[in-house]
């Protein structure tokens, strides 16, 4: 998602890690008013919010036009009491705005509930008007998108709100795509207002429930760059096999035996700030090979685990001003075929893990292989599995860093040999990876991380393309391991640098009720998001040396 500088990343991290280095070193008012986790190397917390107890996933935020920066987060279900509302009533979750311009002093300004009892919206991305192509320039508009995800067909789906004003946003939604199913952790492209959507159509949708998608969870993908009309559907789309055995005729459509597993979630390219440049390997000239045509999905969540990389444009259907593609098959049926086309590289993963982030990194040049003649610079995906078990009962979760330097062998020699390699889709593959040993957890009084309650293991990386961190350092969600950060310099050998694990205490009659650490996310100031699943709020916190030199060695200016 492309956010709105307000000052450079270089000041703003240079100001951020001297505020963090004055905070350790002086002990300022707003320093001892936040209490410190004894659990931490190289961060400290320097904001909370406790996003009135409700149990928070993905944290996002945006750079408004007048400077502030907002954070929204998504919730699961359940419901609390709102004390920002008179009388505080009792609201199902929702969505969580909180003003984090003065990371220490973050304020909760409004809480927007899902309409329906049991529901979730756990996914929150933020557009500006004057971003996407159908939005409104004028006046300032920002506008939210967030999944429902609820039993009820009416209501699941996903919405857009006016957050123009974050303390008090349009009273209902501005826009609104319902009757789809599984939905989930979606991404919009503010610059093209399309948005792929974690989900497939209902039978209320499709004619007869024989047609539906045989993985609920696919991907829809829709044109939403008017924010304040309803998206055009463009197309689902899935690894082949998702889609149904035969189309609304009888006509077999695959023959593909088991469906793939469902998608947690896509990671667009598109926005990256070097979106017109060549991937690594890309042939001269590279084509349609470049970093924003490329769209990084992961399927499986926690097991039979899928690496996806698509080719945008030819995942698209043609759109006005060259916002799409080239597809134009069936989009509701479409063949094996249909959807391979789209698939430039894949990687299928150990049936015990899984794909739930995708973050790609481009260009990486590792010191240690600059002797070498060739594949000096690198692409990789930090490719996270999601532990899903409380107290380690499954296999170990971790988080990979996938090369993905060579894409496939189907359509240029990927490297020094003059023919393509015998596997069409030979080349993706794990470097390493970043794992976490339970018994750490054992040099603090808490113990053992498997023995705490709650779940152990990784969860989601970080997924802002222009935090100052990127290309350096990766930041992830280790449930009751806490926030871990990686230098990934040397990708084929990762270091922990950092870490934190925030506190909190399991409630007498839930022993497994206890804080975990559930998604981040970096801003472009360099401050981390950290939420707890279980409704211990929202930290805040910084990178402090020696792990913050990386970023920002000493001296430089």
């Amino acid at each position: 998602m492309k956010q709105h500088p307000c000052i450079t990343q270089r000041r703003v991290l240079r100001t951020a890690l001297s505020a963090a280095t004055l905070a350790v070193l002086a002990f300022s008012t707003s320093a001892l008013a936040i209490e410190q986790s004894g659990e931490a190397k190289s961060m400290h917390r320097v904001g909370h919010v406790n996003l009135q107890g409700r149990p928070a996933y993905q944290p996002n935020f945006i750079d408004y036009p007048d400077g502030r920066v907002i954070a929204f987060v998504g919730t699961h279900g359940g419901t609390a009491p709102n004390p920002l509302q008179k009388g505080s009533p009792v609201e199902n979750n929702g969505t969580m705005i909180i003003d984090v311009t003065d990371p220490s002093n973050p304020k909760e300004l409004f809480h927007i509930p899902v309409a329906v009892a049991g529901g979730q919206a756990q996914m929150a991305r933020m557009c500006l008007g004057s971003q996407l192509p159908g939005g409104t320039p004028a006046n300032n508009k920002v506008y939210l998108m967030r999944n429902v995800q609820t039993g009820n067909g009416n209501f699941s789906g996903y919405e857009v709100w006016d957050v123009t004003n974050p303390s008090a946003p349009s009273a209902n939604p501005v826009s609104e795509i319902r009757h789809i199913r599984n939905t989930h952790k979606l991404w919009w492209e503010c610059n093209t207002g399309v948005a792929y959507l974690p989900g497939s159509k209902d039978a209320t949708l499709l004619t007869g429930v024989q047609n539906l998608w045989r993985t609920g969870q696919s991907m829809v993908i829709v044109d939403w760059a008017n924010p304040i009309a309803p998206p055009v559907y463009l197309r689902t789309y899935g690894p082949p096999g998702a889609q149904p055995l035969t189309d609304k005729n009888g006509k077999v459509i695959s023959l593909t035996k088991s469906a793939p597993p469902s998608l947690h979630g896509a990671i667009s390219a598109h926005e990256h700030p070097n979106a017109a440049g060549a991937l690594t390997r890309a042939p001269n000239p590279p084509g349609d090979n470049i970093i924003g045509n490329r769209v990084y999905a992961a399927w499986g969540v926690g097991d039979d685990g899928i690496l996806q990389i698509l080719d945008r444009k030819k995942l698209l259907p043609p759109l006005t001003n060259g916002r799409g593609g080239t597809y134009a098959g069936d989009p509701d049926m479409p063949s094996d075929a249909d959807l391979d086309a789209a698939q430039a590289g894949r990687l299928d993963m150990s049936p015990d893990q899984g794909g739930h982030t995708s973050m790609p990194v481009f260009g990486l040049e590792p010191p240690s292989y600059q002797s070498y003649t060739e594949f000096k610079k690198r692409d990789i995906v930090v490719l996270s599995s999601e532990a899903t078990a409380d107290r380690c009962d499954e296999a170990p979760h971790w988080s990979f860093i996938v090369d993905i330097t060579v894409e496939n062998s189907k359509t240029f020699p990927p490297a020094t040999r003059a023919a393509l390699e015998p596997n069409p889709y030979q080349g993706p593959m794990v470097l390493s990876t970043l794992s976490v040993d339970p018994r750490d957890g054992e040099k603090y009084p808490r113990g053992n991380y498997c023995t705490r309650g709650a779940r152990f293991g990784v969860h989601s990386s970080e997924e802002n393309f222009r935090n100052p961190f990127y290309g350096k350092l990766t930041v992830i969600a280790w449930f009751t391991g806490g926030v871990r950060v990686w230098d990934i310099r040397e990708p084929q050998a990762p270091v922990l640098v950092a870490f934190y694990v925030p506190e909190g205490v399991a409630p007498p009659d839930d022993p497994d009720g206890g804080y975990m650490t559930n998604n981040v996310e970096v801003d472009n100031r360099g401050f981390i998001y950290a939420t707890d699943r279980n409704g211990f709020g929202l930290d805040i916190l910084q990178l402090m040396p020696p792990a913050s030199h990386i970023v920002s060695p000493p001296g430089k200016k």
